[in-house]
């Protein structure tokens, strides 16, 4: 099956580093060999979304391979990278294994990062950049993990240089990394010719995470499992229906989530009915139900704080019709009116950004929406 993609063929702002580890011991330096890569006056333009805030015009670049050539990169291909939220989030059981078994209706959404991927001439490993210098470019990112599964799966001995422009933010529950993986998979494949059919890259998946699955619907889906076992559904919502998302300064991590949760606490509403009241009217408080809410407002009370102003100014504006957590948070999603209440527009420690729900026709990845920019 030949795989297309909405993609375009751009010129990497960055050269490949060959050596220069940082040396100041920072956690970030002990992750993975990264350099300081300044940008010469000529592509300063093109290099502007990559340079750190804290370092200005550099950006932090893995280390290349001694094997790569010198212009890994110099082409390489555009992927939109997209998250998802959770419509709601049944927690079913934990099961023998720690894991739990959870009923989620999921909708990929047009909050993204951006990506470019080209092939290396390396015969050693993947190179890695990133605009985050806090994120780990080694063996441990889920970028890595998942071309290294494209690489077994196959059998094909293919390296890559990857370009990850990071702008959804980690730890809020939006599955931001899980989104990473899953574009890896789908360029690798589409760089190498589409050795893999979509019905394969959507079961490998499930190896190195359990919310990669959902990208490989077609937007919306009705996920069950550990998430990994993914049934299309049509969209529950117009796709043109405003949300907003709001989410601390604040992280929290899934297993701290589950760890706190109290399963004698758990909703005792039924998933399928949960997503039959959305299609017939829409999201609401009382159908947009996620049993991680719990744990996640007693280890970070500030969240349920802002649930709370949320509501209160929605209900105030007459227009929002949901509030609720995303996946095991932080983010706070807003359906029904996309414009950020006056105390949101005054925090700037507050991460706020309008989004639509997204979907992707069969043999095609996914695109941002045009609704609202």
């Amino acid at each position: 099956r030949t795989l297309r993609t909405m993609t375009t063929a751009v010129h990497s702002p960055i050269v490949a580093a060959r050596v220069g580890i940082r040396a100041d011991g920072s956690r970030a330096a002990r992750r993975a060999p990264r350099v300081q890569a300044r940008v010469p006056a000529s592509r300063s333009a093109t290099f502007s979304s990559f340079a750190s805030p804290r370092r200005g015009a550099l950006a932090v670049v893995a280390a290349a391979p001694a094997d790569a050539a010198a212009d890994e990169g110099s082409l390489a291909t555009s992927f939109f990278s997209p998250s998802k939220v959770n419509l709601f989030l049944r927690i079913i059981r934990r099961r023998e294994d720690g894991y739990h078994d959870l009923a989620s209706l999921f909708h990929v959404i047009d909050l993204g990062d951006d990506m470019k991927f080209a092939k290396s001439s390396s015969k050693t490993r993947d190179t890695l950049v990133c605009s985050d210098d806090t994120i780990p470019l080694d063996e441990s990112n889920l970028v890595i993990k998942a071309l290294d599964l494209f690489r077994r799966k196959t059998g094909i001995e293919q390296y890559f240089w990857v370009e990850l422009e990071k702008k959804v933010p980690h730890g809020a529950g939006l599955g931001g990394g899980s989104g990473n993986a899953a574009t890896a998979m789908w360029a690798a494949n589409v760089l190498c010719g589409a050795p893999a059919t979509e019905e394969q890259l959507l079961e490998w998946s499930g190896d190195i995470g359990s919310d990669i699955s959902v990208f490989f619907s077609t937007g919306a889906a009705y996920c069950t499992g550990r998430g990994e076992i993914v049934e299309d559904v049509e969209p529950p919502l117009p796709l043109t229906t405003p949300m907003l998302l709001v989410k601390p300064n604040v992280g929290l991590s899934t297993p701290q989530i589950f760890k706190a949760l109290d399963l004698n606490g758990l909703s005792s509403e039924d998933p399928l009915a949960l997503m039959e009241a959305i299609k017939k009217r829409g999201c609401a408080d009382d159908v947009c139900v996620n049993d991680l809410e719990a744990p996640a407002f007693s280890e970070l009370p500030e969240l349920l704080e802002l649930k709370n102003r949320l509501k209160a100014a929605g209900e105030k504006e007459g227009k929002v019709t949901a509030v609720f957590m995303s996946g095991s948070g932080s983010t706070i999603v807003q359906v029904g009116d996309d414009a950020a209440p006056a105390f949101v527009n005054e925090d700037a420690a507050l991460f706020k950004a309008k989004t639509r729900l997204i979907t992707r026709k069969r043999g095609e990845w996914f695109a941002p929406s045009l609704e609202y920019k």
